[in-house]
């Protein structure tokens, strides 16, 4: 069972709890060549989550993380984003 979504809007914004991500969706209007990246909050590891970048303007791209889920045990924060609003819809928070 999915929970969520968390949205997220601008670079910085985070989500500081342990969670499993189900799946991120990129939603909104943008510009070919916008991208968007999200990692984990963990500052020695900082490790890439996602990392997308449009080919058009009206967006809608995403991944799904399976049956278990992506463990993020310190949460995740959206690092940057040139249009639009992501979406983590989480697996168990």
């Amino acid at each position: 069972m999915s929970i969520g979504p968390v949205v997220l809007s601008v670079a910085g914004d985070q989500f500081i709890e342990s969670a499993r991500v189900a799946s991120i969706v990129w939603v909104g209007a943008t510009t070919a060549g916008d991208t968007v990246s999200l990692r984990g909050r963990q500052a020695t590891i900082n490790v890439l989550l996602w990392k997308c970048r449009t080919d058009a303007t009206h967006t809608y791209l995403g991944i799904s993380f399976g049956a278990h889920g992506l463990p993020t045990p310190d949460g995740f924060r959206l690092e940057q984003i040139s249009a639009g609003e992501v979406l983590v819809y989480l697996r168990e928070a």
